[in-house]
């Protein structure tokens, strides 16, 4: 049984009859006398299903119809219209339906026909509802990492491209953080990988609490997170860099998956443009240039890519 149906009519002998007829498919029944309270209580109450009655105007109750279809969370919902008995039963349906109505009926009508063409409504909208969550959850896993709920490598290279072709045209600056967990390795081998998808999803967390406004991060693969700042220089980014390089070592990260208390992260950083032309395939191969500059000078530590006039 769903819990809420909002009744849309103008008389409490229309609301009392309809209740009665659709007491065992709802709960709970919110009422309204015209177009504003209808508004009103669907915004309120985000009803389950509208029935609107024209038992005293035809043209309010479409206008009812009409404002509900078009507000938000009201494009699906299922909508009834009752109209009462006129001259030519067609020109109510369509214009029931002209105002967004899901299905119209027109009296007379038995009470069984309100039942069963409300619950066909009803359950319409639970297969539009369920595809709709479905492709919104598809969508959501299509550009995010499963394990850390970050962007995954396909999304950030997308909009990393396209951020860059930006960056030319209007003279912008874009870095590139590379960062990688120092020693994950010997986690791993040591207390297994339940303890080392632990960590990579703490240190996703932090770099995400701490990151801010407009700054992309990612996780690239493995061991590896991806930051990418826009509008910014050199200056800016190692001093992003930085912040983030500290607050991982100063995070306490033992568990009773691992004693391990303390990690470090080795980062590197490249930046767009250079003075030639840069892929976003180029701008990751030379922070990962710069980011391995980190590891073979003692890890823990931030290196800049510096333009040599070769690609790393």
């Amino acid at each position: 049984m769903l819990s809420k149906a909002l009744i849309v009519v103008g008389t409490e002998g229309g609301f009392k009859a309809i209740t009665s007829a659709l007491k065992g498919t709802f709960s709970h029944f919110i009422k309204a006398r015209d177009c504003d309270g209808a508004a009103r209580a669907f915004e309120s109450e985000q009803p389950e299903c509208v029935i609107v009655a024209s038992d005293t105007d035809a043209i309010e109750a479409c206008a009812a119809a009409g404002i509900i279809r078009g507000m938000k969370n009201g494009g699906h919902v299922p909508i009834i219209m009752l109209f009462a008995n006129v001259g030519r039963p067609i020109d109510a349906k369509l214009a029931g339906f002209d105002a967004g109505a899901s299905d119209c009926l027109v009296e007379p009508y038995e009470t069984v026909e309100l039942v069963l063409r409300v619950n066909a409504a009803l359950k319409n909208f639970k297969v539009v509802r369920d595809i709709r969550d479905e492709n919104i959850k598809l969508s959501r896993l299509a550009v995010t990492d499963e394990l850390t709920g970050l962007y995954n490598r396909r999304y950030f290279f997308e909009v990393v491209q396209s951020q860059m072709a930006l960056g030319t045209r209007h003279g912008f600056k874009i870095a590139c953080l590379l960062l990688d967990i120092d020693h994950f390795k010997q986690v791993n081998d040591t207390f297994g990988h339940a303890a080392g998808d632990e960590i990579l999803k703490k240190t996703g967390a932090i770099l995400n609490t701490s990151r801010r406004d407009g700054e992309l991060l990612a996780r690239l693969g493995g061991e590896e997170f991806v930051i990418c700042l826009f509008n910014t220089d050199s200056e800016s980014s190692l001093l992003a860099a930085e912040k983030f390089r500290n607050l991982i070592k100063a995070h306490d990260f033992s568990s009773p998956l691992h004693p391990t208390a303390r990690l470090t992260v080795s980062i590197g950083i490249a930046v767009y443009p250079q003075k030639h032309k840069l892929t976003i395939d180029d701008l990751i191969r030379a922070a990962d240039k710069a980011m391995y500059l980190s590891k073979n000078d003692g890890r823990d530590r931030v290196t800049i890519y510096e333009e040599s006039g070769e690609l790393p």
